[in-house]
């Protein structure tokens, strides 16, 4: 999909740096779309994964306490 919207990355006549002007970069996205891009795919995973462990966690905690 990023490839699509900059074809000088997949149609290669010569070298990229050849081929891209020198402030672009290859995915088409500006250093804040990415960075809201990457914290909108791992804060949820990182939140996911985490109220898992929590629950493991404390779930072998109780078994400790009763048993």
């Amino acid at each position: 999909m990023f490839f699509l919207s900059i074809p000088q990355a997949w149609h290669l006549a010569g070298t990229w740096s050849e081929q891209l002007p020198k402030d672009s970069n290859l995915i088409g996205m500006s250093q804040t779309e990415l960075m809201m891009t990457l914290h909108s795919i791992f804060v949820p995973l990182l939140l996911v994964i985490s109220y898992f462990l929590f629950l493991k966690l404390s779930k072998e905690e109780s078994k400790k306490v009763k048993g």
